[in-house]
């Protein structure tokens, strides 16, 4: 969600992690390492990343610090939304695309975000971290799939990040990266589509991720499923 339909928190959340690290005398994450978590569950960040406990108890304890630090760093400032989201989603609506927000994030930080910009009624389906207790990333994309009631192959994963480009492959997915202002496109060579902002995806780039299949031949009004991530 951050960095696709809301602006990044990243640098928040970072600060967060060298915060309570510091506060409860954990290992300094390093800053190759904060880079990578992004997408990830905090329980699969402290256990699987971090390495700071193998506990899932004190990984939760851990994880309710860490949001609260976050919380009063952002002091109340939501994030805005991006540029072009909102002319996407309507080009989407109005070629009957279903469209689902699958996120690690909890849904306390979800859906209030979306209904504060307006953006729930775009959604038929929104995936958060009660939805899914797996710590990997395709599981999320799996849940969004099967609430659209559509095969994974028809699928479009529409995030920031490496993670979702890993996973989407994993289930036969296609993966578009919006890289935003500060990310080069180089970093995100495996993905199937790169652009800068929403503004610059349409629908017939899009279609032309499916444009030598014949399963697009013989079904295309246009089935294929973005899932936000």
């Amino acid at each position: 969600m951050d960095g696709v339909l809301v602006d990044s928190t990243q640098d928040a959340h970072a600060q967060a992690w060298l915060a309570v690290s510091q506060e409860m005398n954990l290992p300094r994450p390093l800053g190759q390492v904060l880079r990578r978590i992004q997408g990830a569950r905090d329980e699969v960040v402290i256990m699987q990343m971090f390495h700071w406990t193998r506990n899932p108890a004190q990984a939760s304890k851990i994880a309710q610090r860490k949001e609260e630090i976050y919380d009063s760093i952002i002091n109340g400032v939501q994030p805005a939304e991006v540029p072009g989201v909102r002319s996407y989603l309507d080009t989407l609506r109005n070629y009957n695309i279903p469209v689902a927000l699958a996120t690690s994030q909890p849904e306390r930080r979800v859906k209030p975000a979306i209904d504060r910009l307006n953006l729930a009624n775009y959604f038929d389906a929104v995936v958060t971290a009660e939805d899914n207790g797996s710590p990997e990333v395709e599981f999320y994309y799996m849940c969004a799939a099967q609430q659209l009631q559509r095969p994974f192959v028809r699928c479009i994963v529409v995030g920031d990040s490496n993670r979702s480009v890993e996973a989407a492959h994993e289930l036969g997915m296609k993966s578009v990266i919006v890289t935003g202002p500060n990310q080069p496109a180089w970093n995100f060579s495996g993905a199937d589509l790169v652009v800068r902002s929403l503004s610059s995806l349409s629908f017939v780039n899009m279609k032309s991720l499916f444009g030598n299949e014949d399963l697009v031949e013989s079904q295309f009004e246009m089935e294929e499923e973005p899932i936000f991530s």
